[in-house]
């Protein structure tokens, strides 16, 4: 839980940029909370990245460092993955509509480069865990390699986060079972 803390502005970036859309197609939001200029709202949704990318940064550092296992980190990243599903989509067919005429293909593109940005935030924190569970000897080098590119991908990145949470969860759970029976054999 500490983490998701820690990690709320990465949870919430690509909320942050629905929030910058929404702010541009309705003349209220736009007039009244950054008086009808787009740089004030660029430079907020910037500030708000960059705090983002320390926090991921801080969170991915700590998971080499730190004693902590592997399978918390990857259930964290699991979730936030999750949580980024609906804004991805809402983001995507927004970009899809801006495709419509030939003046908001750039916000298409502005939108696709923000979504790059916020794969990079879990990429990192996702990398993290599957370092941590390769190092924890949960996860083959393989694996380990494969989640690891995969975790920068966009939609692969959510499948993997669950495929690899599983498979950490898994090689957890059998291993605190075969620590279980070997302490009750006498």
């Amino acid at each position: 839980m500490k983490r998701l803390l820690l990690l709320s502005p990465v949870i919430l970036f690509p909320y942050f940029i629905l929030f910058a859309v929404v702010c541009i197609f309705t003349g209220f939001l736009m007039e009244s909370v950054f008086s009808n200029n787009a740089l004030n709202l660029l430079f907020i949704l910037l500030v708000i990245y960059i705090i983002a990318l320390i926090s991921s940064i801080a969170v991915f550092i700590a998971s080499l460092v730190r004693k902590s296992d592997a399978k918390e980190l990857l259930r964290v990243n699991m979730i936030i993955k999750l949580i980024h599903v609906p804004a991805y989509i809402i983001i995507f067919f927004m970009g899809l509509a801006g495709f419509i005429t030939i003046f908001t293909v750039v916000i298409s593109l502005a939108l696709m480069i923000l979504d790059v940005m916020t794969i990079f935030l879990t990429g990192l924190i996702g990398l993290g865990g599957v370092i941590k569970g390769f190092r924890e000897q949960k996860l083959s080098l393989k694996s380990a390699i494969i989640h690891g590119i995969l975790q920068f991908v966009f939609c692969a990145d959510v499948f993997s986060a669950v495929i690899v949470y599983r498979r950490v969860k898994r090689a957890f759970t059998n291993e605190s079972t075969m620590e279980s029976e070997t302490a009750t054999v006498p």
